[in-house]
């Protein structure tokens, strides 16, 4: 698809770049450099083709294993929209917490005009699930340590709320290493990876990949902790070290 094509399937649609580009998870500025003729990622053509192109109705199998009919994309309870891409996969459709709404987006993440209003972020699943899914901008350096592994300013993490009443169980986290985590000391959440999950005693240890004396291993209470998200994917920006 073509810069040319792009802009008139999506001024025919009534979009504008913006909207466009939440739909597809990514900024007005690159909606523009793609209607400029400038290349367009593989994962973004396939969503590009499925946004513009004209509904179509089908049915398939949720997360809970019920038959759904679909028409273009399927919603879950929490508001996360899936895209059905041309090689079957799906192009799940998220809330990106940018760094100026992450501090009060507890109190908010649960309003649908509140969400409406936030950047999208999208990755690409097998198929729709259910669940919360939120994906935050980093900001701080403590997940540095200059490896492949390491979380990068600005990089996107997507995200699956655990909820509350899990919390008591042992965690998944050695199948989920990395966690984005609110506490009640402190509005801005941590990025951290969690080494540990003692359940006699309420605590979590927290792990910085950075390993500068100011990060050291930490120990939080579970009743410190207002909620807790698991990554389950990263974006990686490549720029300065710093991070969370």
């Amino acid at each position: 698809m073509e810069g040319l094509e792009i802009k008139q399937k999506r001024e025919e649609l009534g979009l504008t770049q913006k909207e466009l580009g939440d739909l597809i998870g990514a900024s007005r500025e690159t909606i523009i450099n793609y209607e400029k003729g400038r290349p367009i990622p593989r994962s973004k053509s396939e969503i590009l083709h499925k946004v513009l192109e004209p509904a179509v109705a089908y049915n398939k199998v949720v997360a809970n294993e019920e038959i759904v009919s679909v028409v273009d994309d399927f919603e879950n309870k929490n508001g996360n929209r899936f895209i059905q891409l041309p090689n079957g996969q799906y192009y799940m459709l998220m809330p990106l917490a940018e760094f100026n709404v992450q501090a009060g987006f507890l109190s908010t993440y649960q309003d649908a005009d509140f969400l409406m209003d936030l950047s999208q972020h999208g990755i690409l699943v097998d198929k729709p699930v259910q669940g919360r899914y939120v994906a935050f901008r980093v900001n701080g350096d403590s997940m540095d340590d200059a490896s492949s592994r390491a979380i990068t300013r600005n990089s996107v993490v997507s995200t699956c709320e655990l909820q509350r009443h899990h919390w008591n169980g042992k965690l998944r986290y050695r199948d989920f290493p990395y966690w984005v985590i609110y506490t009640t000391q402190s509005k801005m959440p941590l990025l951290k990876e969690i080494i540990e999950h003692n359940t006699e005693e309420g605590y979590i240890t927290c792990h910085s990949l950075n390993d500068s004396p100011e990060f050291t291993d930490f120990k939080l209470h579970v009743n410190d902790i207002q909620a807790l998200f698991y990554v389950i994917d990263v974006n990686r920006t490549v720029g300065k070290k710093s991070f969370y």
